[in-house]
């Protein structure tokens, strides 16, 4: 692989490979990565506009049971750090949020054994609830397929009801 042909190739939005861009990450300078990305953005986006999101990043829970080896985050269930955070600090980071410019909350955490759909789901409503104009971005993949998992459905299945409880 050659990275000034792959670098061309997404120029012209031709999709990479995974090992293509796998290689792109491991020899391609950021530098060219960051030209290839304003490149794109600006064939996009023609009119120069940019745009940025405010948004607060917050922890469900530190209780994980993923053992990723990188993670010095997490506690095991019972540790008596381990917290599942309340409604109250909630509110709290999303009035801190709001006053900041901010309209959206990032919630993510640990593969917490004991909370499932039902737990996230009362939550995203309860929030939505209080504050109907915040953006919801919450649970990546990991989180996503863990719920399942403990749930025993779909990946699909978990994400429309997160949807309909009121996940953005």
């Amino acid at each position: 692989m050659e990275i000034a042909g792959l670098l061309e190739r997404a120029l012209r939005f031709d999709f990479l490979t995974k090992e293509e861009g796998v290689f792109l990450y491991h020899n391609a300078s950021t530098a060219e990565l960051a030209f290839v990305a304003n490149e794109l953005r600006k064939k996009q986006v023609p009119s120069g506009k940019v745009t940025w999101q405010i948004d607060r990043n917050v922890n469900t829970t530190n209780v994980c049971i993923a053992n990723c080896k990188f993670c010095n985050f997490f506690r095991r269930p019972g540790h008596d750090e381990s917290y599942i955070t309340d409604i109250e600090t909630y509110k709290v980071k999303i009035e801190e949020t709001f006053r900041l410019g901010g309209d959206q909350l990032l919630l993510q955490g640990g593969h917490h054994p004991d909370l499932g759909l039902q737990f996230y789901a009362d939550l995203f409503r309860k929030l939505k609830e209080l504050y109907p104009d915040l953006k919801l971005h919450a649970l990546g993949p990991p989180e996503i397929a863990h719920v399942a998992k403990l749930e025993g459905i779909s990946h699909t299945e978990v994400l429309s009801a997160l949807k309909a409880a009121g996940m953005d």
